[in-house]
């Protein structure tokens, strides 16, 4: 057995001893509820509550609101219980999905500070162990407070609220590293309305955040025959991009095709920019495409990056560039 699994075999083995013997934090994670306090008298973090726990914390914290971190699929015992409770009690109920590994996207960093600006108070929200899902909530709850600060918010993270990075390792708690180090490039302390600001325009994870433009498009293709089109990428993100040479692996320039007449057809999926490059941020390389022949008409392009296998940039929150080709008779 590696030196690394003897050391995750005895944290687990002590903190599963002294749980059993004293209600400490570790006691409550792996036993009870691991129901928090995040602002006081308005905020509160837990454990997935079953129906009778989630009716219990309604009359016990007079719950207004309640966000559930786990999403909607697979129509779980548990979320028709806890509709079903929540609409008995009128408790507005509201629903992000996030993973409690991934950095999550950005438009749904945003429909979290969303709720957390404007859901009615006593509000519990909710993951399903209540430790790295409700550990970046709880961050955002104190980075949206008028006295919260940065020191607060990675405390959402600490071994007392159930959080070990040893044995989770999320990279949820990345997000705080992203924002410390847009505020160094700004020189600015952190405030409420400036991480608000940060959420909603520059936070992108991972390198997944890009800026597409056109040189030297033809305004009109030549018909059955391979036209070549050139991009130039710009990393808008905080990492750099690894483009790779392999086809199955490693970010490349990707578009989606369609004709422009309405059809249901599924798009033609295109890739290019085969090669090993890091593109750091800031900086642009150009790309081109190649498009195979068509017919004489009218058709839409979509142009993105993909992390093969992973995802599209658009799905983490980045623009892609979407354009209008002609392909004409006389070229």
């Amino acid at each position: 057995m590696s030196r690394r699994l003897v050391w995750i075999a005895l944290t687990v083995f002590v903190a599963g001893g002294v749980s059993l013997a004293a209600p400490t934090p570790v006691h409550r994670f792996f036993f009870d509820e691991n129901l928090l306090e995040v602002v006081p008298g308005e905020i509160w973090r837990s454990a997935q509550p079953s129906g009778p726990e989630m009716d219990a914390f309604i009359s016990r914290l007079d719950l207004r609101s309640v966000l559930n971190l786990r999403g909607e699929r697979g129509g779980s015992a548990w979320l028709a219980e806890e509709r079903a409770v929540t609409e008995a009690r009128g408790v507005e109920l509201h629903t992000v999905r996030l993973s409690a590994k991934d950095m999550p996207p950005a438009q749904r960093l945003r429909q979290i500070v969303q709720v957390l600006d404007t859901a009615p108070r006593p509000l519990l929200f909710h993951c399903k162990g209540g430790v790295e899902r409700s550990g970046l909530v709880g961050a955002v709850a104190v980075l949206l407070r008028d006295d919260g600060t940065l020191a607060q918010a990675r405390a959402q993270f600490a071994p007392s609220k159930g959080y070990i990075q040893l044995l989770s390792g999320s990279e949820l708690p990345l997000v705080l590293d992203d924002y410390e180090r847009w505020l160094a490039a700004l020189e600015e302390p952190h405030a409420p309305d400036r991480f608000r600001a940060w959420v909603a325009a520059d936070y992108h994870p991972y390198f997944y955040r890009a800026s597409i433009a056109p040189t030297g498009v033809l305004a009109r293709l030549v018909p059955e025959r391979e036209n070549t089109l050139r991009f130039r990428v710009t990393n808008r993100s905080l990492r750099a991009i690894p483009f790779r040479a392999t086809r199955d692996h490693g970010v490349h320039l990707g578009a989606l095709l369609r004709s422009a007449n309405g059809d249901d057809a599924e798009p033609l999926e295109l890739r290019d920019g085969f090669l090993d490059l890091d593109l750091a941020p800031g900086a642009s390389h150009e790309f081109e495409l190649a498009l195979p022949p068509l017919e004489p008409g009218s058709f839409a392009l979509e142009v993105d990056l993909v992390d093969e296998g992973v995802k599209w940039f658009r799905a983490m929150g980045s623009t892609p560039l979407s354009m209008s080709l002609e392909v004409g008779r006389d070229g």
